[in-house]
């Protein structure tokens, strides 16, 4: 080889760039919509409760749109309150006498000032008399507190029933005797002092009187779902009504004539022992019938006097011998009793047609053939 010739280029290796592959887009289905109606049909109440409150008038349904989902229902509001929570709201809002928040030096000026009674006021401060306790005093609290005098014990009483507006404080009360003022209760038991946490100090008027039976229980509260369940709640009912009072009725006085006297039932009889001293008319006495005489016992006092004759006895004297009754003379005729074992007696005698046929099938029928 020359050295003129070039050398022979070797061939490269080509170098392959791949190209990315572009991914089609998915075709985007676009579903005609459909125009709203001109016409939208009214909405129906559902009424769910007696007294017509349906959940369209509360919001716990949204707005009314005819194209949107049904967004999440939400709680229905409470049932409003009744007319017996708003009267224990009115009883519970009364406020307790002003009596209550007294100290010593109050009820001493009370005493002075109001009752007249000055001479006592050492006795409440020596015993520590307040407002809550001067609710307790009785006649014979009093007397332990060095009052003797009834008069002044009977105006002290009187006085303090008229403060606190409650009844007499008496343990043992008559029957006959109408039933304890409610409210008389709730002044006794805010009475007494209590921690801040206990029922002396929480226990509203209703809460006493709903515990001592004389209030029916607090209602029950029943939200929406409780009450359009498919089973009755069982919940206290109460009904409020003005009965108007009976007018009283005149006692219309009745005379009647007094009842006639009975006619006198005695009679004259001969004594049953002879009384020589004595004349003919005064061996007689009185006698009266204990018992009005029958037709039964009419035969048997002639069948008596028969007997006497016979005997030879005179009326005033009585028979020795036993005397025979009519009734006891008569022996009981046994007879047999009826048994299911013996069959009845059944007579054909008069019977004739249907009626024959008929009775003659119950007879008995003979077990063996006659030959």
């Amino acid at each position: 080889m020359d050295g003129d010739e070039e050398p022979e280029e070797k061939p490269k290796a080509q170098v392959v760039v791949e190209t990315p592959i572009k991914l089609k887009k998915p075709i985007e289905v676009k579903f005609p919509k459909r125009v709203p109606s001109v016409v939208i049909p009214k909405r129906v109440p559902v009424y769910i409760t007696p007294d017509k409150t349906t959940c369209v008038e509360c919001p716990c349904f949204p707005k009314e749109s005819p194209y949107m989902k049904p967004p999440k229902i939400r709680e229905c509001q409470l049932s409003p309150l009744t007319l017996y929570e708003y009267a224990a709201f009115v009883v519970d809002s009364l406020p307790l006498p002003e009596a209550f928040k007294w100290s010593e030096a109050d009820v001493a000026k009370w005493m002075e000032d109001v009752v007249g009674l000055p001479q006592y006021t050492d006795c409440i401060f020596n015993n520590r008399i307040n407002g809550r306790r001067l609710l307790l005093l009785e006649d014979m609290k009093l007397l332990s507190m060095d009052v003797q005098i009834f008069e002044h014990m009977k105006i002290i009483v009187t006085a303090i029933h008229k403060l606190y507006s409650t009844e007499f404080v008496k343990f043992c009360r008559s029957i006959g005797l109408p039933p304890r003022k409610p409210l008389t209760h709730c002044t006794w038991f805010k009475s007494r002092t209590g921690p801040s946490w206990g029922i002396r100090k929480n226990w509203t008027r209703c809460d006493i009187l709903r515990w001592m039976k004389i209030l029916d229980p607090e209602p029950v509260r029943r939200d929406h779902w409780e009450l359009v369940w498919y089973q009755k709640p069982d919940f206290p009912k109460t009904m409020f009504a003005r009965i108007p009072p009976a007018a009283p009725r005149e006692k219309i006085p009745h005379y009647t004539s007094p009842p006639p006297s009975p006619p006198c039932p005695e009679y004259k009889i001969p004594r049953k022992y002879i009384i020589d001293p004595l004349s003919g008319e005064r061996q007689y006495i009185w006698a009266e019938p204990i018992v009005t005489i029958t037709s039964k016992k009419r035969q048997a006092q002639d069948d008596i006097e028969l007997f006497k004759r016979e005997l030879g006895l005179e009326e005033h004297q009585t028979p020795t011998k036993r005397v025979p009754t009519p009734e006891k003379s008569k022996k009981k005729v046994w007879t047999a009793k009826d048994s299911r074992l013996v069959p009845k007696k059944i007579c054909l005698e008069g019977l004739t047609g249907k009626d024959l046929i008929l009775t003659r099938r119950l007879m008995p029928k003979p077990k063996f053939m006659k030959g």
